[in-house]
């Protein structure tokens, strides 16, 4: 992605105006003329962007490494503008497509690594006049101090501005409830005025575009006994006077309480009642509208993605009449009204699990030709394909809660997954074909890295092992063996057949081991403590990999073996707790520890180690040379550490003041020094940054730029540089999965 900043244009022209209660068109449907556009929509206000002043680096090039999907997508939806379609993610940011990119690029490389939580999405929104314009609802309970923002864009999120609206409403894109939706709504009568509901606080209104926002008294839920509050926005277009909409409904993630969990106005959001005959005995999870103005509502009895195990949908007729629709007694995630026949409805349950055509289980998708009289399950007789990143070929489709349909082609659609996005071209097909469609959605969470010369970049992240990058640009090939999450990785820098991966839970052990370079893999099933489930952490074999040494994260020792895992032994003089292990590259006698505010070094491959603790760091990753033994590089939080002698000794080097990762990449020139990066902060800057030197610290200069901070260095904590690719660079995040950093040479 280029470096070059385009200013947002001064006021927004509506380019398609669509009526469809699925923020659609049909395919039959004509869009108006510009002239009619303008006359229709009410002029919105300037957005003032982030890039108005920021810097801007066009030395770097920044992306992600691709791998394709791997998270949670929350929500799924098209747009009245042929070819664009948004997405949200729960830790990853939003992302956007139009017919210019052909896949999924980010909204959200800009956030800070104090903002980070503002990677959490918890509702999305758009102007249905101006599909361009785009409205987050952003943040995440643990991070950033809970800070909740709305995001406002109107360039489809290439450039944004940020509205704090913390003392108002909290909200939480990673919290149960996460797929509900949605909880942002932008009148489709005036693009100016905007509801959003909060997980706690009730509900928020604005009337300039989402510039200021005030509560709006008359809601009668503030909150949920859940922590999901009000969970779902919708406006009935119809219901227009004076340029603004009346009738709007709202939910809220309740069940069996005094107040009720759905509700309507009549006055624009003055007042709210109950919705009459509206169940209260199931947990509304989102609405739909079909052209006549009865609400369809689907249900569960618990809010999702994982706790439900019974639902309902339920139709509200314009009559005050309540319908049920239900195929079966499945809590249910989304529903789609054909606006060209809306008899045809499409539907998907949300946590249920049914053999698809792979083998795997997941949600089940039912048809209906009728107005939901009768229904099909598809479930059995749909194929599925991986769209080219074929990691995912054995995993189904699953915690479904959100459904889009292409308003160009009724039976498009698109659902979201826990593992990504899945489109098909015909639902109604015979037998339709669901595809993976997350190029571009990179949401994995790194854990863990290595770049040897000579050898691709290998990966450990969350939920999926990790992977095997021979190409950064092109989906990876996922490591044999799976475990789930995989937090440790290791490759023996003198006999690169030897590797390991460490992963699992307080339900399992997962470490496994390759003797052939990652051909083929032999579980390791013995616990060093008989009777005690040893799991996660980091693990290292030493340079010629004859010992293999193991930090478990739940545990308070540290453990070696020289026969894979035949027999275990207890390391001495050091201390078990997150202890971050590495072998030099150069001697297979030393190997490094670094955890609890001491470094550790052996001379015996592993097996025993003696404490320095005159270093004493504040993050427990360290990096060592790969071309000058004993030569260590040290994140101590106040500064960079650099000992050349094995860890005995180490010196601040001069000119940072802050650090929190670091790593060394391949050298311009053979004879250079390699080029040292860090995630910190030079002598003469006040935000933390990516920087490089290539003097061994004598001089840095800045890789990143204000629209590329990436929420910092996440879960992993770490910066790897490419050592076969010189100016290249990598970095963990919260949710974005690995991001690179390209030096554009001359």
């Amino acid at each position: 992605m280029s470096g070059n900043i385009s200013r947002i244009a001064a006021v927004m022209v509506s380019a398609v105006l669509c009526a469809s209660v699925l923020g659609g068109c049909s395919k039959n449907d004509s869009a108006p003329s510009d002239s009619e556009n303008e006359a229709q929509t009410s002029e919105t206000q300037a957005i003032p962007s982030l890039a108005d002043n920021a810097f801007v680096n066009t030395d770097w090039s920044y992306g992600q490494v691709a791998i394709g999907g791997g998270g949670f997508v929350s929500g799924v939806y098209s747009t009245p503008e042929e070819g664009v379609y948004y997405a949200r993610t729960d830790v990853g940011g939003a992302y956007y497509r139009t017919p210019d990119t052909g896949k999924w690029t980010s909204m959200n490389y800009w956030v800070t690594a104090d903002d980070r939580g503002l990677l959490g999405i918890d509702g999305l929104a758009y102007d249905p006049q101006s599909p361009n314009r785009v409205f987050l609802l952003a943040g995440t309970e643990y991070f950033s101090g809970g800070k909740t923002a709305v995001i406002i864009s109107d360039d489809y999120g290439k450039n944004v501005a940020v509205v704090d609206v913390t003392d108002k409403i909290k909200v939480h894109g990673n919290g149960m409830g996460r797929g509900n939706g949605e909880r942002i709504a932008v009148d489709p009568n005036n693009g100016n005025i905007i509801f959003a509901g909060g997980r706690s606080g009730g509900m928020i209104k604005s009337t300039d575009g989402g510039f200021t926002w005030e509560s709006v008294a008359g809601f009668p839920v503030t909150t949920t006994q859940n922590g999901n509050g009000i969970n779902s926005i919708i406006f009935d277009p119809a219901a227009e006077k004076d340029g603004a909409t009346m009738k709007i409904y709202a939910a809220v993630s309740a069940k069996d309480i005094p107040e009720g969990n759905l509700f309507v106005s009549e006055d624009g959001g003055a007042s709210w009642t109950k919705l009459e005959n509206s169940i209260e005995n199931l947990m509304p999870q989102r609405m739909k509208l079909d052209s006549t103005g009865n609400l369809y509502v689907t249900y569960g009895d618990c809010e999702g993605p994982w706790n439900p195990t019974t639902g309902a949908i339920y139709r509200y007729k314009t009559d005050g009449t309540a319908e049920n629709i239900s195929p079966s007694s499945n809590p249910f995630g989304d529903i789609l009204i054909d606006p060209s026949d809306e008899n045809k409805l499409i539907a998907v349950t949300s946590n249920t699990y049914q053999a698809q055509t792979n083998g795997s289980y997941g949600d089940q998708f039912y048809t209906s030709t009728d107005g939901g009289k009768s229904w099909t399950n598809i479930t059995g007789n749909f194929k599925m394909s991986t769209g080219g990143m074929d990691w995912v070929k054995d995993y189904a489709i699953h915690w479904c809660s959100s459904l889009a349909l292409d308003p160009f082609n009724s039976g498009k659609v698109m659902v979201n997954s826990g593992n990504g996005v899945f489109s098909c071209d015909d639902i109604w097909a015979a037998a339709p074909e669901f595809y993976f469609d997350a190029a571009g959605i990179e949401e994995v969470v790194p854990l863990d890295i290595i770049s040897l010369e000579g050898s691709p970049l290998m990966s450990a992240i969350g939920d999926y092992d990790g992977f095997v990058h021979e190409d950064i640009f092109k989906s990876a090939v996922r490591h044999g063996d799976p475990i789930g999450t995989t937090t440790g990785i290791t490759v023996a820098a003198q006999n690169r057949d030897m590797m390991a991966r460490v992963g699992g839970s307080d339900s399992g052990m997962a470490l496994t081991c390759s003797t052939d370079g990652g051909k083929t893999w032999k579980r390791i099933n013995k616990s060093p403590e008989a009777g005690k489930t040893l799991f996660g952490g980091k693990i290292a074999f030493n340079a010629d990999g004859t010992v293999l040494t193991w930090c478990p994260e739940n545990g308070t020792k540290v453990y070696w073996t020289d026969d894979l895992g035949a027999t275990w032994n207890e390391c001495t003089g050091i201390v078990g707790m997150n202890t971050y292990l590495i072998g030099d590259p150069s001697n297979a006698d030393y190997v490094y520890g670094c955890g609890k505010s001491a470094l550790y070094v052996s001379t015996d491959g592993g097996k025993t180690f003696k404490g320095n603790s005159s270093i004493a760091p504040t993050y427990n990753r360290i990096c060592v040379d790969q071309t000058k033994e004993g030569r260590i590089l040290i994140a101590n939080g106040a500064g960079l550490l650099l000992s050349e002698d094995h860890g005995q000794t180490a010196d601040y080097v001069q000119g940072i003041k802050y650090c929190e990762a670091v790593g060394l990449g391949k050298a311009r020139n053979d004879g250079d020094p390699l080029v040292i990066y860090i995630w910190g902060m030079t002598t003469d800057v006040d935000e933390p940054g990516l920087y490089m030197s290539e003097d061994n610290g004598g001089t840095w200069t800045r890789v990143n730029d204000d629209l590329h901070n990436f929420g910092g260095t996440g879960n992993g904590v770490f910066v790897c540089g490419d050592m076969n690719v010189y100016g290249r660079c990598y970095m963990s995040t919260v949710g974005l999965g690995i991001v690179y950093f390209d030096k554009n040479e001359k």
